[in-house]
């Protein structure tokens, strides 16, 4: 493969990089916030704390409960997103997570169903994280950016429960206990979006401490924007094979991610029997393993040259989702009398489903263009199904952790992972659709290729002239 650097060197400018990484640090705090209820589920202790006498469904409904909220303000969410500036969403957003997450211990001991509302609010929270995530790519990176910046920004799902974990089995295993985990994440979440409040703005060009030089980099080769936004196609998308693959992927991938999320810690601390503290560090290995394969794969999927940009989504995805089900199937098979063998399999199991930033989340941006943020908010959508889906799925499966239930539950994510990976094969297309014409689109696949859309679609073809991407007729 030919690789060529994805940041320009006479470019010096930082400034992209900061709200990148503010973004991604408040991101991580709503999930992390969201999360916290699945490691603190196996600390409590049971003879002082409600918590304890919670049954299978009643468990099953607090994991779930977020999801509620998600889908319940995914609609408001996705109109204030277009009529308000993006910076106060999400600032509105970190502070309903964050004082959701205060208050959790006083909801808890107050009964059941304050418990779940507390619950449902920081799920509120969450619907805002990946349209931000394609906000921000769309905004602040560079045409040679958007596969690093998507493997930051969308990174958060991993991010998370990295900082979630150790934090919460130190916590749990310490004399503050269970509850001091909402209390320090609350605190996390005051300061992230207080550097957020200070450092954030929704394009550069708004942005006091950015130079002319990175503001003419970001912005370079990028069509003219609208006066005024266009319509969003949803037949068009709807009937699209491409979006439903990515949809389809996205489900799959995402519903591993969130029996990983849910279950990670019961998995080491039922199954494999490591105690509270080591089961938050071990928990975070994995985890670890997967945001570094993400962002290879962010990195790497922008640096190669030599293959057209549809034949790197369908490797990655194959990747992301197919390696991760053939490790799924691994796993199944080995006892927990081999609890390092099993922690090996676990870390290439969650590892390699990483890959999907250079997967289906980036062929999502490349197909809908402009109309990228819908795409992200029905996968925020899908999310949020599997968060509501997920617990009732495996709790309904292990009712005793025995060897045979976890490997049924591995099977399960296993197939559905292959499915929908064979699925992208036929699907992905990189090429901007039709329904993104109406303003003039780039084709940000560095490699020049005839894209032949057939006599209905026009037949196009990207050309360079001076580094810059143009269209013109055949």
């Amino acid at each position: 493969f030919q690789f060529r650097s994805t940041l320009h060197s006479e470019v010096m400018g930082f400034v992209r990089f900061l709200v990148l990484a503010i973004t991604t640090l408040c991101l991580t705090q709503i999930l992390s916030n969201q999360n916290t209820y699945n490691f603190t589920k196996i600390c409590v202790n049971n003879e002082t704390d409600a918590s304890g006498s919670y049954t299978a469904f009643q468990t099953s409904l607090i994991q779930s409960s977020t999801a509620f909220g998600s889908l319940a303000a995914s609609v408001p969410i996705t109109i204030l997103l277009e009529k308000f500036p993006k910076k106060f969403v999400l600032l509105g957003a970190g502070l309903i997570s964050t004082i959701a997450t205060a208050l959790v211990p006083t909801m808890e001991a107050t009964g059941f169903g304050y418990f779940l509302t507390a619950r449902v609010f920081q799920g509120v929270a969450f619907c805002v994280t990946f349209p931000m995530a394609g906000a921000v790519t769309a905004e602040w990176a560079a045409l040679s950016e958007h596969g690093i910046f998507l493997a930051f920004l969308t990174g958060f799902s991993q991010l998370a429960n990295i900082y979630l974990m150790p934090v919460a089995g130190a916590l749990c295993a310490s004399p503050l206990g269970w509850r001091a985990v909402y209390y320090v994440m609350a605190g996390s979440g005051v300061v992230f979006f207080a550097l957020f409040a200070v450092f954030f703005t929704d394009r550069p060009a708004e942005h006091r401490m950015i130079s002319e030089e990175e503001k003419e980099w970001i912005l370079k080769g990028r069509p003219e924007k609208p006066s005024k936004r266009e319509p969003v196609p949803y037949k068009a998308i709807f009937t699209s094979l491409t979006i439903w693959g990515v949809w389809t992927s996205g489900f799959a991938d995402i519903l591993a991610i969130q029996f990983i999320n849910m279950f990670n810690p019961q998995y080491l601390n039922d199954y494999l029997k490591y105690d509270v503290l080591n089961t938050g560090f071990l928990g975070a290995v994995p985890i670890l393993v997967q945001w570094g394969f993400k962002i290879f794969a962010g990195i790497s999927s922008d640096m190669i040259k030599s293959v057209s940009e549809t034949l790197k989504l369908k490797v990655y995805n194959s990747i992301a989702l197919g390696l991760s089900a053939v490790f799924f199937i691994i796993l199944s098979f080995i006892p927990n009398s081999m609890p390092t063998l099993c922690m090996i399999i676990l870390i290439l199991t969650e590892g390699f489903i990483g890959f999907n930033t250079a997967g289906f989340n980036k062929c999502g941006t490349l197909h809908a263009r402009q109309h990228a943020h819908f795409i992200m908010v029905m996968i925020v959508n899908i999310q949020s199904i599997c968060i509501l889906v997920e617990p009732f799925i495996v709790n309904s499966i292990l009712t005793d952790n025995s060897a045979k239930q976890w490997a049924i539950v591995f099977w399960v994510h296993a197939v559905l992972l292959i499915g929908a990976s064979i699925l992208f094969l036929f699907w992905a297309d990189s090429r901007p659709a039709i329904w993104t014409e109406s303003l003039p689109q780039l084709q940000p696949d560095y490699t020049i290729e005839k894209a032949d859309y057939g006599k209905d679609y026009g037949a196009m073809k990207s050309v360079m002239v001076d580094d810059v991407f143009t269209k013109e007729k055949l």
